[in-house]
């Protein structure tokens, strides 16, 4: 769905809260305020010079906003809004962090380090705590007696000059601890304090508002650098990870795609950079990404993770005119290696040509470059994956909301005008008549809504007692090793235990759960669905309304959120050669115990969070139904107004332009684009 369709959207929604219920028009401000809000995020990331800051540039079109020629630049994340819901084009916000958020960043970190340990990596709390006394030490250097001020606030500027933007963040020079520092110049003045930065633009190129994230290098000397782009990852919908073509696919770049795997993130795709630098060329480039697609295949297994190739250098040539590095018969052996770029290239050309100014030979080079450095092909995948992926479904769900309140509005002042005109509106029950039809459906609904919810808890009390079977099992199978040889009493080197055959089974066990909650709550909804139906039927001079039939949306496509399986163990399992000697199975029992009890925590953040969730989307489906149920019921109600048959006529005529303004939102096959009803 396109940008103008949500715009759309949110303009026919408006007009629709004007001609509802008070109850409809609460839930028509919710659709509105999400579809507002509806605003995808795209995070690069990848090591320090894989040239994610110029490839940035080139993809947002914004050339030199984000300086290249230092490293690392960023240092804390920086996200670049493109037609913020709020309105604001221009000028930046500079978060700073709190003692509070520096302590969770530490102990957030410590859980995604112990999801994939690594001999060989030195990620240790002792070091992250010290390289965050080593920022505040900094800081103190830097600011003066402004640090303490400055914590926990937020500085807003109404204009952005890339020197701004350096003072917040880039890492700089280390200062002296005699140093007095121009807070006008410096680099770096409070990087070591800003948690985030926000930058603001208008659409420029893209089909729709969204966020474009910079991020510090996941390989960054300084490991808290790291520890910040790890966990930001959850924040983003779509992630572009960034290569070199010199060292694709290092075993830090493979981490990192195992620890984004583990967290089920969003939508992904590999962008190798620096093409431009391989000494075969395009030949040498098609190796390189055999060689990625085949190691991201034995990694993460059955991997389809697209995988583009392309230049940040080309493009910021293309860009800025700035030819420094740049070989142009490369870039046309490039072209004439790839057909669809060259087609891509010619056509552009030709209308180039076609235009009203002369064209210059600087220009066609310019224009080749850009469509070789690979970004308009990494602008059209991203954007098209956004449009038809997370982003389309939100928007069809709500425009199915907004055609099913409109549909019913249309047939109630139908209904209104109809009666008026063949003079019936004294057959109709009273007000009173409807509202204590309504209460009877409201205690209906409520007593059903009882019985589900007890019917979920007992199938919940089974999965609690199911997976701490579970993890008492599987716990004692790792922690005990093969034939009672506990690798905790292992001579030699530190001990690591690996849970991920558990955190899988966990998983599965919640899945299989909710699905059954799931379907028992589509089959009690439907019998609720056709009982009141079948009261309404059942009321003197009712007319079944066109559209009345419950929208179960929210229940049928929930799936379990299962993050807490991505927390780390943080038991300390690494034990001393004399323990061992002196109590050897004290050893092994106590740290059994204790592993047990983190897991079986986790169990419960699992149920617990799967049953609010179910919960939560289950009153939305009642809530949403309920309203409906009260606009049918209103339209029974006659007016003893004089002008009662104009009011009528207007509100019919209103209600019909809001339902065809709707049907056309999605083009004249809408009604047959819905999303598909499950078979319950």
């Amino acid at each position: 769905m396109s940008e103008n369709q949500r715009r759309e959207l949110i303009r026919v929604a408006e007009d629709l809260k004007g001609l509802s219920n008070e109850e409809t028009r609460q839930f028509i401000s919710r659709i509105v305020a999400d579809l507002t809000d509806l605003k995808p995020s795209i995070a690069f990331v990848g090591q320090i010079k894989a040239g994610k800051s110029r490839l940035i540039n080139g993809f947002t079109g914004q050339a030199e906003f984000l300086p290249s020629d230092v490293n690392p630049w960023t240092t804390v994340i920086t996200d670049m809004h493109f037609g913020h819901p709020s309105g604001r084009t221009r000028g930046a916000e500079f978060h700073f962090f709190d003692n509070r958020q520096w302590q969770s960043l530490i102990a957030e970190g410590e859980e995604l380090r112990n999801m994939f340990p690594d001999d060989e990596d030195s990620y240790k709390r002792e070091m992250i705590e010290e390289q965050v006394d080593a920022m505040k030490a900094r800081a103190k250097l830097r600011l003066g007696m402004s640090y303490k001020d400055l914590l926990g606030q937020h500085h807003d500027l109404d204009n952005l000059t890339t020197d701004d933007l350096a003072r917040y963040v880039c890492a700089g020079d280390d200062p002296t601890d005699d140093g007095n520092h121009d807070p006008g110049s410096d680099r770096g003045l409070y990087s070591d304090i800003t948690r985030k930065a926000e930058v603001y633009f208008d659409i420029g190129h893209f089909p729709f508002p969204l966020t474009v994230t910079d991020t510090p290098g996941v390989n960054d000397p300084l490991l808290i650098r790291e520890e910040i782009s790890r966990q930001y990852l959850k924040e983003s919908d779509f992630f572009v990870v960034v290569l070199s073509a010199h060292q694709a696919l290092s075993r830090a770049d493979l981490k990192l795609f195992r620890l984004m795997q583990a967290l089920e993130l969003g939508q992904i795709v590999v962008f190798i950079n620096r093409v431009d630098e391989l000494g075969g060329g395009a030949e040498d480039a098609v190796k390189v990404r055999a060689d990625v697609i085949d190691g991201l295949d034995k990694a993460l297994g059955n991997s389809d993770i697209d995988v583009l190739m392309g230049s940040a250098q080309w493009a910021h040539y293309a860009l800025t005119g700035d030819d420094t590095g740049v070989n142009h018969d490369h870039v046309l052996a490039w072209l004439r290696a790839h057909p669809e770029q060259m087609k891509q290239y010619l056509d552009g050309v030709e209308e180039i040509k076609q235009g009203p100014g002369p064209i210059s030979r600087e220009g066609v080079l310019r224009f080749a470059a850009m469509i070789a450095s690979g970004l308009p092909d990494l602008r059209r995948h991203v954007t098209s994956a956004l449009t038809h992926g997370p982003r389309d479904e939100q928007l069809r769900m709500a425009w199915q909301h907004l055609d099913s309140f409109a549909k019913g509005e249309l047939e109630r002042s139908r209904a209104h005008l109809r009666a008026i005109e063949e003079e019936i509106s004294g057959k109709p029950e009273s007000e009173d008549d409807n509202d204590k039809t309504l209460a009877g459906l409201r205690a209906k609904v409520a007593d059903k809504t009882s019985e589900i919810i007890d019917g979920m808890d007992e199938v919940l009390a089974n999965l609690r007692g199911v997976m701490d079977d579970t993890v008492a099992e599987a716990v004692s199978d790792v922690v005990r090793g093969p034939n009672g040889d506990s690798p905790l009493l292992a001579k030699g080197g530190e001990t690591e235990l690996n849970f991920g055959p558990l955190r899988d089974r966990m998983r599965e066990l919640v899945q299989g759960a909710t699905q059954v909650i799931r379907q028992r709550m589509l089959s009690e909804l439907y019998a609720i669905d056709m009982q009141s139906n079948a009261a309404l039927r059942a009321l003197p001079g009712w007319q079944d309304q066109t559209d009345n039939r419950m929208n179960t949306s929210a229940v049928r496509w929930f799936r379990p959120d299962t993050t807490a399986l991505t927390r780390g163990i943080t038991v300390e399992l690494r034990v001393t050669w004399l323990s061992r000697l002196i109590s050897r199975k004290s050893v092994v029992t106590r740290a059994e115990n204790m592993i047990v009890q983190e897991f079986e925590m986790i169990g419960d953040d699992l149920v617990d969070t799967a049953r609010s969730d179910l919960l939560e989307r289950l009153n939305t489906v009642l809530d949403h139904y309920m309203a409906l149920l009260a606009g049918h019921l209103e339209s029974r109600s006659g007016s003893s107004e004089t002008n009662a048959k104009a009011e009528a006529q207007e509100a019919y005529n209103n209600a019909r332009r809001v339902a065809d303004e709707l049907d056309t939102v999605f083009g004249a096959d809408a009604a047959n684009e819905t999303l598909p009803e499950a078979a319950e």
